[in-house]
């Protein structure tokens, strides 16, 4: 019964790390698409006329968008592959 007990509180651990390292992934990865996508957009707005500039707010949420949504697809993308090898398995 110990044994069990063993092997459950190891995986346990290994699953919690796991899930650790790809929050933390997650968030810095959104970040760091989401600065990269205001600094080109802002660098593309203003190389607009004033009067078709968009505002710095809306700018800022579409890169917040585009961020979360690239960083969801290679999530998504890891996952799936991650349940195919172990299909194939």
């Amino acid at each position: 019964m110990n044994d069990v007990l063993q092997q459950a509180q190891e995986k346990l651990v290994q699953v919690g790390t796991d899930l650790t390292v790809s929050v933390i992934f997650f968030i810095t990865s959104i970040i760091v698409i989401g600065t990269i996508t205001y600094i080109v957009l802002t660098i593309l707005n203003n190389k607009k006329p004033e009067e078709k500039r968009k505002s710095n707010i809306i700018i800022f949420l579409i890169s917040v968008f585009v961020g979360w949504a690239i960083t969801t697809l290679i999530f998504v993308y890891r996952v799936v592959m991650i349940g195919l090898e172990r299909l194939s398995q």
